[in-house]
């Protein structure tokens, strides 16, 4: 019973169900309709960097990170070959991916990793859930901090800085100035908009709503022509959803055994002595270890156990341990198999392995410094 109970987790269902929801933008042509607006015709590297990263973080915040970052490579590739002076694709392809990752941490819906994290908050508190916004004011602080490096730090890090850009996949007609009319026409692209809107706006006001809500706000969408319903099962990524509810069984079993009591004992006695805030810094750093070699999501949910039983051991809140969690499981900068939208570009803009490990490593410490001191001073 215990091993299946992640089948039947609200956090399992809010993961497909929103990604379900988020698909009904990307199908009536909006995410690209409002990004060409959005990026403008900056004359600068760095200015091109800043127009890219801040509107896919805001899109991110409230769509699932991958259609977005799948639908804006090829709209910033060929907005990058018009631009004057032309600005390298390999300059622009990985911050578009850490652009999506930063942008998931500001909203509960912005990632999957956020609700599995609001779930396994449930089970542990449900007199306390993760809401809405919650999450918000250490996910503005986490993306601020991720886009001023990228900004910063891109024209010497990142290669080709100075080399002329790869030729464009697209044609010079789909330029930022050349926008298609919606797929399915305007009305129901701001009717999508729409109901997106009104689902976050209810989940904000009382967050146990999400995943009714999003159930309705699904078929409107499909019932209005906004989607099929075979968009509606191209969203849901089956072993996505398997892993997640796997992994809630296998964090069951490690708190059932005493793993999680032993594996926190031994880290509290090793790092209590620093404080408070070093028993936060060590949550971060392990949790980005693993992240390298599993999936954000099982992260969280592996480790969630471990983390309360620091947190009961050390006297430190339970809530400002399981954000500092949540940010690092989100932080998969390092390496291109870390998380999907990295392999997507990495293949893409042809980056190699050290790419990601020049750029992404020094950008995992950013976060680090900056999203740890946050979660300690909020939420102590």
């Amino acid at each position: 019973k215990e091993a299946l109970a992640g089948f039947a987790s609200e956090g399992v269902v809010a993961v497909g169900v929103m990604s379900a929801v988020a698909k009904g933008v990307q199908a009536t042509g909006g995410l690209a309709y409002i990004s060409r607006f959005l990026l403008g015709r900056p004359s600068s590297r760095l200015a091109a960097v800043l127009r890219l990263v801040l509107p896919t973080m805001l899109l991110s915040a409230v769509l699932n990170n991958t259609p977005v970052c799948a639908m804006l490579m090829p709209v910033a590739r060929s907005w990058a070959a018009s631009l004057s002076p032309a600005v390298a694709p390999k300059q622009l392809m990985m911050p578009l991916s850490f652009a999506t990752m930063l942008g998931g941490t500001i909203t509960l819906i912005g990632s999957s990793t956020n609700l599995v994290a609001a779930e396994a908050a449930r089970k542990h508190d449900p007199t306390s859930p993760m809401g809405m916004l919650g999450i918000t004011p250490v996910g503005l602080v986490n993306a601020a901090a991720g886009a001023a490096y990228m900004v910063a730090a891109g024209g010497s890090l990142l290669p080709d800085g100075k080399s002329a850009p790869l030729a464009p996949r697209a044609a010079p007609s789909s330029a930022p100035s050349a926008v298609a009319a919606p797929p399915r026409g305007v009305a129901r692209l701001w009717l999508t908009l729409g109901v997106l809107t009104g689902t976050m706006c209810v989940a904000a006001a009382s967050p146990p709503l999400l995943v009714p809500t999003a159930l309705s706000a699904l078929c409107v969408l499909m019932r209005l022509g906004c989607m099929d319903l075979s968009d509606a099962w191209a969203a849901v990524n089956g072993p996505v959803l398997l892993s997640i509810a796997l992994s809630f069984a296998l964090g069951k079993a490690i708190e059932v055994s005493g793993l999680a009591a032993s594996a926190a004992s031994s880290l509290v006695a090793i790092v209590a002595p620093f404080g408070s805030l070093a028993l936060l810094f060590a949550i971060y750093a392990v949790a980005i270890a693993i992240g390298a070699v599993i999936s954000n999501n099982a992260v969280v949910v592996l480790m969630f156990p471990i983390v309360v039983r620091m947190s009961e051991a050390s006297g430190v809140p339970w809530r400002a341990a399981l954000y500092t969690l949540t940010m690092a499981a989100s932080a998969s900068f390092s390496t291109p198999v870390s998380y999907q939208t990295n392999l997507m570009v990495s293949r893409d803009a042809d980056y190699a392995f050290a790419d990601f490990v020049r750029f992404g490593l020094p950008l995992q410490l950013v976060c680090m410094l900056a999203t740890v001191p946050t979660c300690y001073l909020l939420y102590k």
